[in-house]
Order: C-alpha cells, then structure tokens, then sequence
C-alpha cells in the first residue's frame, strides 16, 4: 500500500504503541494518517498544555508521550512543557509542523527558526528534509528520548515533504524504544562490591530516592536493599511513591518543602542529618530535597547511583560513584550483598519517635473544626482515601509542599506526579489528564491551588470533550499563596497577590463538569466519595484559609529544623 511520509509516520507511531497524541491537528499529514480506532487525537486549548498531557501519559505508562503543533507561535507555546520534561528526565516527542521547504527564508506566515527556538528546552531537534529519511528520523527520535537520560526531542514537518509518497514500505518500528529507559546499564563489579562493603559496615545508613528510581520502576529492589540493610528510606519529592509510606521503613520526603512547621520533613530530615553513610538513588541533589545542599552532613560518606555521569559528585563528595540504571545496580549490590548481615542498629526507635513528635505536632490541624478550612484537614480527608491505584497529580509551589508532607502514598511506583523539575506552576490539570488517558484504569485525583488553576481550567472542557474521568481539587484561598506569604516576610506587606472570588465549581459546571464548592471541614470527606464514584470529571473548590502557609522552611517563624 502507498503512504504519504505523513501516514508511514502516524503508523510508526501505532507501531510504538502510542494510543494518545496531544496537541493541535497539525502536522495534518501524521494526523489524518492515523487510525482513530488506534490512536486517540487530543485537540487541547493550548500547546503547552499538550506538552504536559504527553508528559502526564509518559509518566504513567512508562512510553513516550507524543504531542503535535503548528509553527510560529504555535510551537514556541511547546517550550514551557518540553523544559519540564527535559528537567524531569521525560521522554516527550513533539512532532511540529514546519514551513514548507520551498518557502523557507522568504518570511512565510508565521516563519520561524523552530530549531533554534526550541534546542534549549530539549535533547535533540531533527528535521524532515527528505522523504528518504523521514521514518530513519522517526526511529531516531524515539532512540534518543527513550535511551540515556530520558528526556524531550522535537522533530520538524514541513507539509510538502509530509506529502510526498513515502520512500519506505511499512512502518519503523524497534521494540526496545518503545518504553523507558530503553537502554539498562551496570557499573563495574569493583565499584558495586567498594559499595557493598561500606553499606554492610554502616551503623546508621539511609537511603535517600530520586524520581530515577521511579523512571527505573526500581522500587521493589530499592525497598529489598533497605530491608536487608536496616536502612529508613527518605525520597525527593520526585521520588515520592518509591515506597509506600506506611512502610516501617518510610521516612517520608527531605528537604525545605516539608521540613517547616507541620511538616512531615522533620522525619526524613533528621534521618538523613543522622546517618553515617547515605546512598543516593537517582538524585540530582538540587536545593530543596538536599536542604539547601546540607544534606547529607559533612563528613557522611556517600555512594551514588546515577545514570549521568554529570549528576554524581555535583553538589556532595562522592566516595563510591556508581554509574548505571537504578534498578540494573540495585540488583547489583543486592547480589553482592547477598546473605551477608549488615553492622547496623535497628532505626525502629528513633523512626517511632520522630513520627511521633511530627503526629503531636500536626494531629490539631489535622483535626481542625475551623473555618476558612485548614488544608491540612482537607489533606488528611484527600490521604484517607487515597488506594493502591490512586495517581495523586500535584502542582507546584505550596501545593506541593502540602500534598508532598500531608498525603501518603500506600501503593509503590508511579503514586504521584508533579512539576519538580522547574516547579512551575499551572501544570497539574493536564498532566492529570494525559496520565488519566495513559493509564485508564487508574484513579486520578489532582490537586491544585486557585491561583494555578487560573492557568489552565479551559482544559477542564478538553477533559469533558474527551470523557475523561478524574477528580479535580482545588485549594481555593483566594490569593497566590507563596507571593503573599513571602513578600510579608521579606518587606512586611505584599502588593498585587488576591484575586476575586472566583466559584470553581461554578466555571467547572459552565465547560460540561461536575462540581461543587465546599466550606465545611466537615463535608469534604462526602464530596470527595461523590466526585470519586463519578465516571466524568469532577471539580471540588474548597474554600481554605488564606493565612495558613504549607511546610516550606523559611515561611513561618517555627522552623522543625533549629540546627539548620
């Protein structure tokens, strides 16, 4: 059979088992290729938001996401998703449609040197410029996001090569890039066994997980190692769902965004301020899980995991380096280890007693009666329900300090996804909606404040358009929260941060959802089984106190952390 370089294109993509593409129907040659019955186009409101989806279902099926747009403007809209996905080591594929070649350089509408515009945000730009070597670029694209550090690659259409016949029969698919990391590698014998040694040698050992061992499906061997060492696990909010947190062993996510008042910080904090040897599994050791990088202490000796070489020894000295995929070295040191008993005390009492000093702390607001309502309640009740399938999709800034502190994740793996690697806001809600289209039969719940909704509820319609069931909370304190609280500090007064009373639930029912507002502490719990017990999207906007600031060291005058 004849296909255009546009429909052999959109059959590689099926090949490679993508059933979902984001974006606008542009380039019009893949998408008119592509078998509806196979392949679901997603039409968003914007591009960016296209970018996040394709993240959202890479992050929960463990394949590429895929998304598509036009030139000009169209793709430098691409550029805020894509840098997350390069920051967060996702393998997003954007297919974006490129000036005619016989039109370049003679300033065509919207005339753009896309490759320029778009290189820094991701691993590698490819253009089609023959029909020759179109599924060749195709293959190429899925190899370098898949293989490596994964991460974004863009790939540039122009319409006339798109519509020529194509130079091969068939489709391009390789089965190995089809899913993520695509490419396992192992450090050296000598290496893992130098690191075995001092792990088996440490009184007070703890393992600090990164979002690699997420991207490396490499909990199970991660938790086997903790267990066999006596070691408590502290994660990077990254790295949050590695293991699952009502594991004895579970101390929780490190660092500044959970580490002030109220903050379940104080457990992985301490446990890391205390250790005597402390293993990293694919960490960037950036400021915020590292404490400001004063974690680990001086003086702990260190031995990292990692896939990039550029990320071991960054930020602290690194005694054994180990250079390889999460899982494959792991399994490597597990080997090694094998029967040997570890010199290690049992952590169970000093973990028993930090819990329990954060539970005394926190149990009031947990509890609390009050309105505005605290969003610790709201957290607790969000937590209370939370299952081994739930997929619990965060924003950034003080949501993802509350979310990342208040509410556990009790099954392992892929248990919540947000924005670490730049932190930006107005993300969550479609990213909730790409995972949710990945991974149907997960329960998806998003949580969001008001002022990232703001950017992005015009995809509340996409979701009703597309019948996409997931539930949708926002923490509705009428302001930017973190910019309110940080300009009081820092000068005693803040400037433009409210915002009108917005009714959510009230623009959700105008773009085709359900939704209600909650003001009472004690009706969360019912609108939170209603909107789960729905098979459509469902926004519930909780009215919660303007003044109550998440557990960000720094923002309140109570910091759990004094010896910091």
């Amino acid at each position: 059979m004849t296909l255009t370089v546009g429909a052999a294109i959109a059959r590689t993509l099926q090949e490679y088992g993508v059933t979902c593409v984001f974006g606008m129907e542009d380039p019009v040659n893949i998408v008119h290729g592509l078998d509806g019955n196979a392949v679901r186009v997603v039409t968003v409101r914007d591009e960016k938001h296209g970018a996040i989806m394709a993240h959202g279902y890479a992050k929960a099926t463990n394949r590429p996401g895929v998304c598509l747009s036009t030139f000009g403007p169209g793709a430098t809209n691409l550029a805020t998703g894509l840098l997350e996905a390069q920051k967060s080591s996702i393998p997003v594929i954007a297919f974006v449609q490129e000036i005619a070649q016989s039109n370049r350089g003679k300033h065509s509408s919207s005339e753009l040197d896309h490759g320029l515009a778009l290189s820094p945000y991701v691993k590698w730009v490819g253009r089609i410029e023959m029909r020759e070597r179109a599924l060749e670029i195709t293959r190429h694209a899925f190899r370098i996001a898949t293989s490596g550090r994964p991460g974004p690659v863009v790939v540039l259409c122009p319409p006339d090569v798109m519509a020529q016949v194509a130079h091969e029969d068939g489709v391009a698919n390789q089965e190995r890039y089809t899913s993520f990391p695509s490419m396992r590698t192992r450090p050296s014998r000598e290496a893992v066994a130098e690191a075995a040694e001092i792990l088996l040698s440490a009184r007070r050992p703890a393992i600090l997980s990164g979002g690699g061992v997420i991207i490396s499906q490499a909990w199970d061997e991660m938790l086997a190692l903790a267990e066999k060492l006596r070691a408590p696990i502290a994660t990077t909010m990254n790295g949050k769902g590695a293991v699952p947190e009502d594991h004895p062993l579970s101390a929780g996510v490190s660092g500044t965004s959970t580490g002030g008042q109220y903050g379940r910080g104080i457990i992985a904090n301490t446990v890391l301020e205390e250790a005597d040897v402390v293993l990293i599994v694919g960490s960037r050791n950036g400021q915020i899980c590292s404490f400001n990088w004063t974690l680990p202490r001086p003086g702990t000796r260190v031995i990292h995991i990692d896939m990039d070489p550029e990320e071991i020894g960054r930020n602290f000295l690194t005694e054994v380096p180990l250079l390889g995929d999460a899982r494959e070295t792991l399994q490597d040191l597990l080997a090694e280890i094998g029967g040997r008993a570890p010199s290690s005390r049992d952590p169970a009492p000093r973990l028993d007693a930090l819990r329990a000093e954060w539970e005394s702390e926190v149990s009031e607001v947990f509890a609390s009666q009050q309105t505005p309502i605290r969003p610790e309640r709201l957290l607790r009740e969000i937590s209370d329900r939370v299952r081994d399938d739930t997929v619990i999709v965060t924003d950034a800034s003080y949501i993802t300090g509350w979310a990342m502190s208040h509410i556990d994740t009790v099954g392992k793996g892929k248990a919540m996804i947000s924005p670490r690697g730049t932190g930006g806001i107005g993300w969550s809600l479609p990213a909730a909606i790409g995972a949710k289209m990945g991974a149907p039969d997960s329960t998806v719940i998003c949580v969001t404040g008001d002022g990232a909704f703001g950017y992005v509820f015009n995809e509340l319609e996409t979701a009703a358009r597309y019948r996409v069931p997931l539930v949708v909370i926002v923490f509705n304190n009428g302001t930017l929260g973190f910019q309110k609280h940080y300009e009081q500090k820092m000068f005693g007064s803040y400037r433009e941060c409210d915002f009108l009373e917005i009714d959510f639930a009230e623009v959700a029912r105008s773009l085709k959802c359900r939704g209600e507002r909650v003001t009472d502490p004690a009706l969360i719990g019912a609108a939170i089984e209603r909107a789960l017990a729905g098979n459509e999207p469902y926004v519930i906007d909780v009215i919660i106190d303007p003044d109550a600031m998440a557990p960000i060291v720094g923002m309140s005058s109570d910091l759990v952390m004094q010896s910091h």
